[in-house]
């Protein structure tokens, strides 16, 4: 079976998430990969086709317009003769909606990943996206959720139930963990990391170091931005607070999770998350908030679920989270997934 995955987004767990789902499904079809020339992490990807699509954030958003060169991207794909292809994500990408209706026109099938189907607030791009993929989830023969927990929500959005396909979002600690250093010492930090959005509950995070006076620091590592007043409070409390605010390479990542005792994901909306399965193959508890896939996987991890928006359930789910022991779930490395892939694939040919 030849399988066209393509990804217009490749940035961070994105890009990783296309790097281990491909190094899954190896020798198990024949994948190429189509990824934008700036993508970082091709490691263990045989069949990659790169397109270019800019050098900054502006110009590549003017490319995604420009549809003459989706039409050359597409000729390569089409002169590959796939049996399916996989939109990874983009769908709401002028250039997603063009992939889509060319693979209509084709007669191939077309899967799509929906990563968000309900999009995080205050993300104007992603909103846009949201808006803008309907066509492309119209002309798509499947598509593919993490969590069952959205079925209701694409139900409403005119969207047949027997044309969704659920896999669990995939384990990413395998690039992390191979960076394991020795004599890294457990130490009382709860560790947030990740993109630093509004949504995430940052403001939350902050009040909650403040209220346990000590007993524990916080890290924040990532990239994004803080909100002037969240910034503020973090400076005036050296003793408490410690920001990383900007892009971590793996290794770093890896020294975090070895340094960490507790993983927390503060959220005030979440989708789903790579980090939780991240803490728990380093052995650190979660505590995350009742939100989204979070529902699933968050337990899946034995960790500690808090309602959103409140500092002091989260102040007692890190007390509590420091007693418990994190199950990581091998099921969920890509290795093991990418049978379920398969028989996604083959079922949309059917």
């Amino acid at each position: 079976m030849r399988v066209v995955v393509i990804a217009l987004s490749v940035g961070g767990a994105m890009g990783q998430y296309v790097s281990e789902l491909a190094r899954g499904l190896s020798g198990k079809v024949e994948l190429y990969v189509f990824a934008p020339s700036h993508y970082e992490y091709a490691e263990g990807i045989d069949r990659l086709h790169c397109f270019y699509m800019g050098e900054t954030r502006g110009r590549r958003l003017l490319h995604l317009l420009n549809i003459l060169e989706a039409w050359c991207v597409w000729r390569r794909i089409k002169a590959l003769e796939p049996d399916v292809i996989h939109l990874f994500n983009g769908e709401g990408y002028p250039w997603g909606l063009f992939f889509a209706w060319a693979s209509r026109k084709a007669g191939v099938p077309l899967l799509v990943t929906l990563h968000d189907p309900e999009p995080h607030p205050g993300n104007v791009w992603e909103s846009l996206n949201a808006r803008m993929r309907g066509f492309t989830l119209k002309q798509a023969t499947a598509i593919h959720i993490h969590t069952a927990r959205f079925k209701p929500l694409l139900a409403k959005q005119g969207i047949d139930e027997t044309f969704i396909h659920i896999i669990p979002h995939g384990s990413l600690a395998r690039r992390f963990l191979k960076h394991r250093e020795q004599g890294i010492q457990r130490e009382p930090i709860v560790l947030f990391f990740g993109r630093l959005e509004a949504y995430k509950g940052l403001d939350i995070l902050v009040e909650a170091g403040l209220a346990l006076k000590g007993k524990v620091r916080v890290v924040i590592a990532g990239p994004g931005n803080l909100e002037t007043e969240i910034l503020q409070k973090i400076k005036e409390h050296p003793d408490v607070f410690e920001l990383h605010n900007r892009f971590l390479d793996d290794k770093e990542v890896a020294h975090l999770f070895q340094w960490a005792s507790v993983c927390v994901l503060p959220y005030k909306h979440a989708t789903q998350s790579s980090v939780p399965l991240i803490a728990a193959a380093f052995n650190v508890p979660v505590v995350a908030t009742s939100l989204g896939g979070f529902i699933e996987d968050v337990p899946r991890v034995n960790g500690v679920l808090v309602p959103p928006g409140d500092v002091n359930a989260l102040v007692a789910g890190i007390g509590e989270a420091l007693h418990r022991r994190p199950v990581y779930p091998r099921e969920l490395e890509f290795d093991s997934l990418a049978d379920s892939f398969m028989n996604m694939y083959m079922s949309i040919l059917r």
